[in-house]
């Protein structure tokens, strides 16, 4: 059995990662029977020094689309064996668009906008005093360094929100009034944009950016049908 190692749960979510959100998702979406390590102490175990990782028959891997590869090589590619070229060059498109660029748009949001006062209560609340007024700065400050070595943290914060928001329209757009994203079924990319989307639309967080998410009826939708689809439990 595969060992998923990941954050844990997270205000109405597997993870609070859409990374180990993704991995996650697909494990269930492709039948894949798998258990889950939950801690950040397990980043330091990791062969990428970041979460998700797992374990399967003594194989290490770590990046969720890694992960998802071997999957695919592994166990058969359940999801995508009905798509043909075009709609795979499409999901590579989508998913780099997620992973490179809105990512670090919702860490902004959460580590440095309007979501920080959430996520420091989420992360570090249960901390003891002085950690608990120690260890999120210091996180924090790790945080916009990460930002501003990738670029995106060089923005103003209303630059960063409308990177974002056009990065959520193209994925309203593209769905319209379809189910899935490609084809009647879920495919990878279905996947990889709920992960990213359910971290917005899901959780009680004020911040302009979910806000934005929240705002296209048709992702809600969405949200909402793949979450009962696969996390009905």
């Amino acid at each position: 059995m595969i060992t998923l190692y990941n954050f844990g749960p997270f205000q109405g979510l597997a993870d609070p990662s859409p990374f180990c959100l993704k991995v996650d998702c697909y494990m269930r979406a492709a039948g894949i029977e798998f258990e889950t390590k939950s801690g950040a102490n397990y980043i330091g175990k990791s062969p990428k020094h970041k979460l998700p990782y797992i374990e399967d028959d003594g194989e290490v891997i770590g990046d969720s689309n890694f992960i998802i590869d071997h999957c695919k090589e592994k166990y058969g590619d359940v999801l995508d064996q009905d798509l043909n070229a075009e709609q795979k060059a499409i999901a590579r498109a989508f998913i780099k668009m997620l992973d490179e660029n809105l990512y670090w748009c919702i860490v902004q949001s959460r580590w440095i906008g309007e979501g920080w006062p959430t996520m420091k209560e989420e992360f570090f609340g249960k901390l003891p005093m002085p950690l608990r007024m120690v260890i999120p700065t210091i996180a924090q400050r790790g945080v916009k360094k990460s930002l501003h070595q990738h670029g995106l943290g060089r923005h103003s914060e209303q630059e960063i929100l409308n990177i974002g928001s056009k990065d959520i329209k193209a994925l309203a757009d593209f769905l319209g009034t379809k189910d899935y994203f490609l084809i009647n079924k879920p495919t990878t990319l279905d996947i990889c944009a709920f992960a990213f989307l359910a971290e917005m639309i899901v959780p009680e967080m004020k911040c302009d950016l979910n806000e934005v998410a929240k705002s296209f009826a048709n992702l809600v939708n969405f949200v909402n049908r793949m979450k009962s689809q696969f996390y009905s439990d």
